[in-house]
């Protein structure tokens, strides 16, 4: 999902970034674009004035070839653009287990079990890559307002806005050593972590 060479612009505390996920089928990337701080997409103009995009918390708008499906924050609400389109259409029925004793206790109870011995809905194979790419998100905003210390002019007043490219096995930001101190931490003396 998230490989070497994929990279993400550095940009402003109230951002968009665009990422993308190469697909394995032949059928192209996978194009996410990613609002934050209270900047939002344009609104779809299959949606009626009085409906909602969204809710208070945010949402998700995917836009395929056959059309558009908006959801809620977390997945909740989905619903086809126009929505008219819900009264007309028929929804497969789910292919997708669901789980019902919620994704934090499924976890609780991977853990318990032991590594290999229990399934979870969203394994780290599948998450593990997808939160790598939120949190280059959010290493391009906070790498935007790196100042630099040896500032010379106005021109070279942020060192951080610029294309940060990611090598995954590594863990590390490849052009711009500094955005690193975002990745991993140094730990005082006396305390370390061994993976």
């Amino acid at each position: 999902m998230w490989s070497e060479g994929n990279y993400v612009d550095s940009c402003p505390p109230s951002s968009i970034i665009h990422l993308s996920y190469p697909r394995t089928d032949g059928k192209g990337s996978i194009n996410v674009s990613w609002h934050d701080g209270g900047l939002l997409p344009e609104r779809p103009h299959e949606l009626l004035p009085e409906e909602a995009f969204g809710n208070w918390d945010g949402g998700v708008l995917f836009i395929g070839t056959k059309g558009k499906l908006l959801l809620d924050c977390y997945g909740e609400n989905p619903r086809l653009l126009p929505t008219k389109l819900m009264k007309e259409k028929t929804m497969p029925k789910e292919k997708i287990k669901r789980v019902p004793e919620g994704h934090y206790l499924q976890w609780v109870n991977a853990c318990k079990a032991g590594f290999g011995n229990a399934e979870t809905s969203s394994p780290f194979s599948y998450a593990g890559p997808f939160t790598e790419s939120i949190l280059m998100g959010n290493l391009a905003i906070r790498s935007w307002m790196m100042k630099n210390p040896k500032l010379k002019g106005w021109d070279d007043k942020y060192l951080g806005r610029k294309r940060l490219l990611w090598d995954a096995a590594n863990m590390k930001v490849t052009n711009f050593d500094e955005a690193n101190e975002f990745v991993k931490r140094e730990y005082r003396e006396g305390y370390s972590m061994s993976l």
